[in-house]
Parts: structure tokens; sequence; C-alpha cells
């Protein structure tokens, strides 16, 4: 299976040619704005050093948050656009599974925390062997209170730094978000309604969108 995996929805924009489980090209460049100017010439280099045409793909994966609200939006029109031209599957992938997802083999209970650019962060909770909590936003100190009371709970996240959480419970990104998107997105049905392309937000935006933008 060919993905085309998209990520501008943490602090990059990222493409990444995936194939049958393999990386075939990815490009990712740090960066916090500007995703808007980078991300389709990003997608067309992506794609011709890869050596395909988007007739080859057999679907897209996008983040769809939470995240950067810009980015996400710029995210999901280029894949949706992509994807409306291509006649291909766009399949959103939210940034709370790609986390838990990257360390699927840690037995212990898993707290994502993810940068929200506020004081409040945006945390979910796996408890090792049941379903994950309901997502939600938390202080700092209201993070440290929760690992507090379960000590063995490991972090996993790009907000665990700002949660300030001692280094010795947060689990390292095993690989780009968009590499993860793509294993995720080849895993589950092209029309699985829990992957549609919808920006996920846990807070308004704020900014305001001009009538017709959206």
């Amino acid at each position: 299976m060919r993905i085309l995996s998209i990520d501008c929805a943490s602090a990059s924009c990222a493409v990444v040619a995936w194939e049958d489980g393999q990386v075939r090209t990815q490009l990712i460049e740090t960066m916090e704005r500007g995703q808007d100017a980078r991300l389709m010439p990003l997608v067309l280099a992506v794609m011709d050093q890869s050596s395909w045409g988007f007739d080859d793909l057999d679907r897209l994966a996008v983040t769809r948050g939470p995240g950067s609200f810009t980015g996400i939006r710029i995210g999901l029109a280029t894949a949706r656009g992509t994807g409306f031209t291509a006649s291909k599957p766009v399949l959103g992938i939210d940034r709370f599974a790609i986390h838990h997802a990257q360390q699927n083999n840690s037995p212990k209970n898993l707290l994502v925390v993810l940068e929200s650019r506020r004081q409040e962060l945006y945390v979910r909770a796996y408890p090792a062997g049941l379903d994950p909590a309901e997502a939600t936003m938390l202080l700092p100190d209201e993070i440290t209170a929760m690992l507090a009371q379960d000590p063995a709970m490991m972090i996993a996240g790009d907000g665990a730094a700002s949660a300030g959480v001692d280094a010795s419970r947060v689990l390292p990104a095993t690989e780009p978000e968009a590499v993860t998107a793509a294993m995720l997105a080849a895993q589950v049905e092209a029309d699985d309604p829990a992957f549609l392309p919808r920006p996920y937000y846990l807070r308004a935006p704020d900014v305001t969108i001009k009538k017709g933008c959206a």
C-alpha cells in the first residue's frame, strides 16, 4: 500500500511517502508558521523523489490535531484537495493516537501531553489494558498532581517539556508523526468514520476565520 502522509499540526511541516510498512521518502522542516508556503512544494518534492504519480497512491493520511490551529487547517485542506483531485481517500489521524501507537510496547499507564502554545496543555490518559480517558486540557500543576497519584505512569508527546515533568518519566518519540500517521492509516478501512479528515480541536481557535475561507 502506498500512502502520502502529511503533518502540519505539530511544530513542523512534514511529508512522507510510505509504502508497505517502509518510509520511501520523507521531507520534514521545523516551523510553527509558514506551512502554507512550504507544504505543497514538499508534497511535490516527495512525490518526485519517490518516482510516484498521484495515481500511484492508495490513500492519503493527515494529522488532524489537536495542535496548531493554522497548521491543522493547512494540512487538512492540502490533503483533502489532493485527495479530491486524485480521487483517493483521505484519512485523518489524531495526534493522541499517534503518540500512543509509538509507545504501544510499554506496559505502563501512558499520559500523552501535547503542546498547545498556551498555559493549558492537551492531555489524554491511556490506562494499560483499558480504554483511553476523555481528552482534556490541564495546567502543568494539574498534570504534576495526576502523575503523583500514579508514580508508574509514563509521559509521551511534545508537551512534556512545557508540563515540567521529570525527564525520567518521558518516553521519546520513536519516529516523525507523519510516519506513524501513515502506519495507522494503513491499518483501517478507507471509509472508517473514526478517521474522517476533520479538525480535532479541544479549545476554540484564537483567530477569526473570514467567511468563505473555512
